[in-house]
Formats: structure tokens, sequence, C-alpha cells
């Protein structure tokens, strides 16, 4: 699978053959075809592993975080994720590969983008449950922190548009941004100095 993900990245789908995966791999081609079938169902499986190999854990909010510590720590997540080498490399694999297997790679990426977000929901009900936030509707917050807090800089990234990766005094400017934003100003009064217990 690791020879297959980087012959996928460097040639894409077209240009890599069960040949190459198998000379890569050791392995012999008929090998292949046994436990895998096809060229289509590797990189079903390339695709389906992309963070298998090096997840990250998930934001939680601690004691003594604050609003502002505990979604920073969310922000720094979204962009360790975002922006790791092979998240980059199969993510512009899927774009490239995307009117070949259109169902697919959109049925992955919505399945990406509701785990990805799913972790920054939780992150807010806990802050929520902690008094620090408004109770309310965590699954929206979560899509617009990650909308804010990453802006266009993946797809620019991805495209190899942009390679500049956003520092970290417009990381914190999104934030408050965010924060300010959703919760109010009360909230944001308070957002780096009252504490979760």
């Amino acid at each position: 699978m690791q020879v297959a993900t980087e012959l996928f990245v460097e040639r894409g789908f077209a240009a890599t053959s069960l040949v190459d995966i198998a000379r890569g791999a050791g392995v012999a081609t008929r090998t292949l075809y046994q436990h895998f079938g096809d060229k289509e169902v590797i990189f079903r499986e390339v695709i389906f592993a992309r963070d298998a190999e090096a997840a990250l854990q998930p934001p939680k909010v601690e004691p003594g975080d604050t609003l502002y510590s505990a979604l920073l720590n969310a922000s720094n997540y979204a962009y360790e994720i975002t922006y790791r080498e092979r998240s980059i490399g199969l993510m512009r694999l899927m774009i490239a590969e995307s009117n070949r297997f259109p169902e697919f790679m959109q049925s992955v990426a919505k399945s990406i983008f509701s785990h990805f977000r799913s972790n920054i929901e939780k992150v807010l009900e806990a802050l929520a449950g902690a008094g620090l936030i408004p109770q309310g509707n965590h699954a929206r917050s979560a899509e617009l922190f990650s909308d804010l807090v990453l802006g266009s800089h993946p797809i620019m990234t991805y495209t190899n548009w942009d390679s500049a990766l956003p520092g970290k005094a417009d990381v914190e400017e999104r934030l408050e941004m965010f924060i300010l934003g959703r919760f109010g100003p009360t909230v944001a009064k308070n957002a780096r100095t009252k504490k979760v217990k």
C-alpha cells in the first residue's frame, strides 16, 4: 500500500501500472491480483487508507483551558491534518482523479470533512458544557470554524497555486473573528481568561 500510494501520488492513476506497484513492493504481479483484484481496487484502498498511518489525536478540552486556548488547539489540529505532506499529496491525487471516479471521490471527500468537523463539534460541545460558550448548533459552528480558520489556503495548496502557509498572526486573527462573530462580544471578552474547571 505504501508503494502504491507513492506511485499514485507521484504519477497519477493512469501512469501507474500493477507491474510498477509489484516491482516497487518486491512481489509478483500475480500476488497483487490475488490480494486486490485490479489497479482500481488498489487505488480505492489507497484513498480510503489516506490517514490511517499518521492519524492525529483529535483535539480535546482539558481543565484549565480557556475558550481561546481550546480553539487554538483545534486550529492547530486543523492545520496539521490539512498540511501534512501525505494529506497534500493524496488530496492532489483525489482532485486529479475526480473526473475518473466522481462518485467515489465525492463520497470520500464528504467522509473526510464530516469526520474532521465532528471532531471540532465535540470540542465546541465540551466548551458549551463547561459554560464557556452558549449552547447552540455546534455542528454549524464547527462548519463555520473550519471555513473561517482554514479559508481558501487548502485549495490553493492542493492545486499548487500557492504554497505559502498561513502564519501564526493570521491564524490568531481568524480565531478571534470566529469567537467574536459566532458568540458575541461578552464571550469574546472572556475568551482568554475564563477557564474550564
